[in-house]
């Protein structure tokens, strides 16, 4: 486990990763999907290992989302991430017409 995940406390759970951020009394839980860490960050499978190693390369673009949805409401107090709230990368690594 990385940096990034080790600070954000992130674990596997049913096919997604919950992780925390913020500080002092705005620390919230968010709940990234394993398709999004499959679509967008390019995990090589759905395995817990391999969605927290995609999570870990994610860091930059999925802190930027955390921080855009972090006044989301929510009924049992976790935001949840999922492709739509990232762009979608193609074969090249970049976004196509269409792809957002």
């Amino acid at each position: 486990m990385g940096d990034f995940a080790k600070h954000s406390e992130a674990k596997y759970e049913n096919g997604c990763i919950r992780f925390f951020l913020g500080r002092d009394g705005n620390r919230r839980q968010y709940e990234i999907s394993g398709d999004a860490l499959l679509q967008a960050f390019g995990a090589r499978d759905g395995t817990g290992n391999a969605l927290l190693d995609a999570f870990e390369k994610g860091r930059e673009r999925i802190v930027a989302a955390a921080e855009s949805a972090a006044n989301t409401p929510t009924t049992d107090g976790v935001i949840v991430l999922g492709s739509g709230d990232f762009e979608a990368k193609n074969a090249r690594g970049g976004v196509s017409p269409g792809e957002r």
